[in-house]
């Protein structure tokens, strides 16, 4: 295997001459090829070519199931907040509070299938927002008058409680009575018990709320738990026949992703079709793009012909201590040295373009199309210094993630594209 790869970064890396700023010319190799799952979502081999072309419409599916796992909610706890109305279940699918989830990257194996995907939990950030705003003036008073507010509803209930043992009594003398064929004895009216219970909610309605809003947090973090997930991943196992691990990764911003950054712009424009302009601009001032300025040294440099050596067995752990001894001025821990050398991970540029019968009216007379970009989709390295960098899928760059959507409404269809570049 060590000499399998040996032969790889033989042929397939070239060697740099990069200068640094002692004037020693050091070999190094640059990031040109990027993993076969970013490339075609899915990486495969497979003996039988009859199964090659099952793959898209697999993952598709299963695509479809995730969402729909993650699109579930509880009715009965989502009815004490808003009232029940065949208008608001409508527009439940419309709504931009939910989980938003990327498309899947599936690496295969002879019997596992490793799914990764990226989402964007909106519904939880909103539920902390209004508990803030709702429940931060409580958590703040001091102790003191938390417990006179407790005191004086307790003292209210038990003066009702007094009040309704004395009608209660009266009614007993007046032998006003029901039969009851369960316990088959004499039962007073259940009144009493219905009117402490609205005392009860009128007087501790915030808390009540309070505890609703908990109960749908939990519900909305069991979703990414294996208890909960065991189920959605018997349902992915009839489909691939193999089992399934899943790699969930949390995304920060919403325009990180290309794919979340169009479903939730997608989303909106469905709504209400006459303030799509809107919604695009501000989509785009949200995004928080920065200057990529190009650094021509190279942060760490690889010598080929150590790599070579047949005593260097252990070939990690010696490119990791070379990184390390270069870069120690910056920083002692070599976590924070390997993330800073990472490509990609800072926004420079999004580009939004968005066409089709999109007119005010109710008339789908013609299409309108409208494109707006910010910062810059270019990757610097290659057009800086003209390196050499591998296109994704054709014409697409390393740099690029690329989604397009469709979509329809009331006047017709409309389309939705979306780029995204890293520096």
């Amino acid at each position: 295997m060590l000499n399998i790869l040996k032969l790889k970064l033989k042929n397939s890396y070239k060697n740099v001459k990069v200068k640094n700023n002692n004037n020693n010319n050091k070999t190094s190799f640059l990031k040109k090829f990027e993993p076969s799952v970013r490339n075609w979502k899915n990486s495969i081999y497979a003996y039988n070519k009859n199964t090659l072309s099952l793959i898209p419409e697999a993952s598709r599916l299963t695509i479809k199931l995730i969402k729909g796992y993650f699109n579930l909610y509880s009715l009965k706890l989502e009815k004490k907040f808003k009232k029940k109305s065949k208008k608001n279940l409508k527009l439940k699918k419309y709504s931009s509070h939910k989980i938003f989830i990327s498309d899947g990257q599936f690496k295969h194996t002879n019997d596992l299938v490793n799914i990764t995907i990226y989402f964007y939990n909106r519904q939880l950030k909103n539920y902390i927002t209004k508990l803030r705003r709702r429940y931060i003036r409580i958590f703040k008073q001091k102790k003191y008058r938390f417990n006179k507010k407790l005191l004086l509803i307790k003292e209210k209930g038990l003066r009702y409680i007094n009040i309704q043992n004395k009608k209660k009594n009266i009614l007993k003398k007046q032998k006003i009575l029901i039969w009851s064929n369960r316990s088959q004895r004499f039962i007073t009216t259940k009144y009493q018990y219905v009117y402490l219970r609205r005392f009860i909610k009128k007087s501790f309605y915030k808390v009540l709320l309070f505890i609703y809003f908990r109960q749908l947090i939990f519900i909305n973090e069991s979703k990414f738990k294996n208890y909960y997930l065991q189920g959605l991943t018997n349902l992915i196992k009839k489909i691939y026949k193999k089992n399934i691990i899943f790699n969930f990764v949390n995304v920060k911003y919403f325009y990180l992703n290309s794919d979340i950054f169009t479903q939730s712009l997608l989303l909106k424009i469905r709504k209400n079709r006459r303030k799509f302009l809107k919604y695009i601009k501000t989509s785009i001032l949200i995004s928080k793009v920065k200057e990529i300025q190009y650094n021509p040294i190279v942060k760490y440099s690889l010598n080929l012909k150590a790599l070579n050596r047949t005593n260097n067995l252990d070939m990690t752990n010696a490119l990791l201590y070379d990184i390390f001894l270069q870069n120690k001025t910056k920083s002692n821990s070599l976590k924070e040295i390997v993330l800073n050398n990472i490509n990609y991970k800072r926004l420079s540029g999004v580009r939004l373009e968005v066409g089709g019968r999109l007119t005010r009216r109710n008339t789908a007379s013609r299409s309108i199309s409208k494109k707006i970009y910010k910062g810059n989709l270019l990757n610097i390295s290659s057009s800086e210094e003209s390196n050499s960098f591998t296109l994704l899928r054709g014409s697409l760059r390393s740099n690029l993630e690329y989604t397009n959507l469709n979509s329809k409404i009331r006047n017709g269809t409309f389309g939705i594209k979306g780029w995204i570049s890293g520096g």
